[in-house]
């Protein structure tokens, strides 16, 4: 089936086209070594060479998935505590502050803003 090209391909999806077939392409190199290395291995006289050697990139290949997930799981939650602590509220404390005109409590809190009349100076 021939690749279809699309004049509205964003950058975005070029990229993440480029991406996947880089990751196909390393995936291709990484099956063909460790099938020349099982290779080697069976025509060495090694018993049981080539399942070793699958078996050894299976076990290296689970690794570094559960490397991947552990890494993505710890920025997850990095992320979701970023979120929740930018979205608590900050406590404003009980006296208004020194330019909160609008607040009811601002005269009696700061009285050496305002004359005797009791306007602001």
């Amino acid at each position: 089936m021939p690749t279809q090209h699309h004049d509205q391909d964003s950058g975005a999806h070029r990229w993440a086209y480029a991406c996947g077939m880089s990751l196909k392409r390393g995936y291709r190199k990484v099956r063909a070594f460790e099938m020349r290395i099982a290779e080697r291995a069976a025509a060495g006289g090694i018993p049981a060479g080539k399942l070793l050697v699958r078996g050894s990139f299976l076990a290296a290949k689970l690794a570094l998935l559960g490397a991947f997930l552990f890494v993505s799981f710890w920025l997850f939650v990095l992320m979701c505590t970023i979120v929740v602590l930018a979205a608590i509220p900050i406590q404003d404390s009980d006296t208004s502050g020194i330019d909160d005109l609008d607040d009811p409590m601002h005269r009696e809190t700061w009285p050496e803003r305002y004359d005797k009349w009791g306007s602001l100076k």
